[in-house]
């Protein structure tokens, strides 16, 4: 049995609009397992993005827990969130948010700051994540000096340099055009199959076949939970209509 690494009792989640309340997550109860690709799924305005926002500390809980490797994160302070997020949390963003005044390397050495990590290792760490995603000609490019899916796998570093026991998602691949994006999918599925636990908020029906979990939002709650076994290229097909057939019932 895998160990749970996120937890949620009881979650809720509400925005006021034009005098309304909008409550967007509802009594939501969900375990995440370590070493799992969890995808999150769900249509427009399900809840899904704002779940994870509130499931890696980036949003405020209105009423319910969020419990991080046992500990209540709703608990803690402002600057006790930041340094969770900082070292034990990475997310990537469908807008890539890198800092535009500063090159590649800039950007992933950026999350390292004000952390307790030997000079000599995070050089050694960001050299590594460049190797691998290919990105090492690239070190003194600034952002608008990239394509879309340079940028992204840039991002993608930055979210990994501090080693982060649970890497979050939202969307990675909408930015980009379909090669991008598979290349995109590949660094999840690789760094997923070395143990890397991943959580990911998508649409599109190609992305959400790298879980081996799938969670469907309606309405700000679970309607569905479907489990895979690990991706494999070779059976793609199989899967596809597996997971198809999945979001149909559900009204995807």
């Amino acid at each position: 049995m895998k160990n749970i690494i996120v937890k949620t009792e009881l979650l809720c989640k509400s925005f006021i609009s034009d005098g309304e309340i909008n409550n967007v997550i509802k009594n939501l109860d969900l375990d995440i397992f370590e070493g799992d690709f969890t995808v999150i799924m769900g249509s427009s305005g399900s809840g899904k993005s704002t779940l994870l926002y509130t499931l890696s500390g980036m949003d405020n809980v209105i009423t319910g827990k969020v419990y991080f490797e046992g500990e209540d994160i709703t608990r803690l302070k402002e600057k006790d969130i930041a340094g969770l997020r900082k070292n034990k949390l990475g997310f990537v963003f469908q807008g890539i948010n890198l800092i535009p005044n500063l090159n590649v390397y800039e950007n992933i050495l950026s999350p390292t700051y004000k952390t307790n990590k030997e000079r000599r290792k995070i050089e050694s760490k960001i050299e590594e994540l460049l190797e691998r995603m290919d990105l090492s000609a690239h070190r003194k490019k600034f952002p608008n000096q990239m394509s879309g899916g340079q940028k992204q796998k840039a991002a993608i570093c930055r979210a990994l340099i501090n080693e982060p026991k649970i890497l979050f998602a939202d969307e990675p691949t909408g930015a980009l055009n379909s090669s991008q994006g598979q290349n995109v999918l590949d660094i999840f599925t690789d760094i997923n199959r070395e143990k890397q636990s991943v959580v990911m908020v998508t649409h599109d029906l190609k992305a959400a076949l790298r879980g081996n979990r799938i969670i469907y939002l309606k309405d700000g709650r679970i309607d569905g939970d479907l489990r895979l076994e690990d991706y494999d290229k070779e059976a793609a097909n199989e899967r596809e209509e597996t997971v198809y057939k999945f979001l149909k019932e559900k009204g995807w």
